[in-house]
């Protein structure tokens, strides 16, 4: 069943075309999509009118059947940029989705720390965000992401300024943690091997409208060796022909 339904979605910017262009997509819960496109194909866009950041110009969008309409406390959303607060330690970085709406409890606490220390940042609690390496910084942004326990994770190419090492190791590391609480991913990126070796599916966007749907059978957990696979770049090879219209 589709968890997240995008029914005829189209926006438009005042006076320009429409940046995402009558999209009709749904994805089952539980699934790791990943959507890659050229830059200004409006990947973000749809990412955003999924979330509630932005409200369609035309269609509807539903997470588990109901429309949404603002941003939902069933959404989780990692940006580009960390955008940690200077002046708070990272456990009340991590914490501030729920410092803002409510008061915060000491089973709240717990939750924190048991996030960081999945993310490797058990030691790293009481440290400022200037304190801390890129990927570190990129660490704490999905722990905070997902300290509300969202059924939906949504990422907009939160690796993208980091170096490959780096990137492979949080690659890794968000699989493992949306595979421990089960949450359906939507992750865009403008990287075809990361978005292969992410997905369980990787949809192609072109000016606007989605291309196509290309499903990943590659075995989870996913091994890092498989990056040098000959089965991987076949997938990538197939990816990157469907972006150029050559599939």
């Amino acid at each position: 069943m589709s968890f997240l339904t995008v029914n005829e979605a189209s926006y438009c910017y005042q006076g320009n075309e429409a940046v995402v262009d009558r999209v009709q997509w749904s994805i089952a819960q539980g699934e790791f999509h990943c959507l890659v496109g050229r830059s200004g194909c409006g990947k973000t866009t749809l990412l955003k009118i999924a979330a509630g950041l932005l409200q369609p110009t035309s269609g509807s969008i539903f997470i588990d059947d109901t429309q949404v309409v603002e941003p939902s406390d069933q959404v989780g959303f990692v940006f580009q940029a960390p955008t940690l607060l200077e002046w708070l330690p990272v456990t009340d970085n991590v914490l501030l989705p729920i410092s803002l709406k409510r008061r915060v409890t000491a089973k709240d606490y717990t939750r924190a720390a048991e996030l960081l220390e999945l993310v490797g940042l058990g030691s790293f609690t009481k440290r400022h965000p200037q304190e801390l390496s890129g990927g570190q910084q990129s660490r704490v942004a999905i722990a905070r992401a997902l300290i509300r326990e969202p059924a939906f994770l949504m990422l907009d190419e939160p690796f993208a300024a980091l170096d490959a090492i780096t990137r492979a190791e949080l690659q890794d590391d968000l699989l493992r943690l949306c595979e421990h609480q089960k949450t359906t991913v939507l992750f865009v990126t403008h990287d075809i091997a990361e978005a292969a070796y992410l997905g369980d599916f990787v949809t192609v966007m072109s000016q606007g409208e989605l291309q196509q749907a290309i499903p990943i059978d590659l075995a989870k957990p996913r091994a890092p060796e498989i990056r040098y696979d000959s089965t991987f770049n076949a997938l990538c090879l197939k990816i990157r022909k469907t972006m150029d219209g050559t599939a």
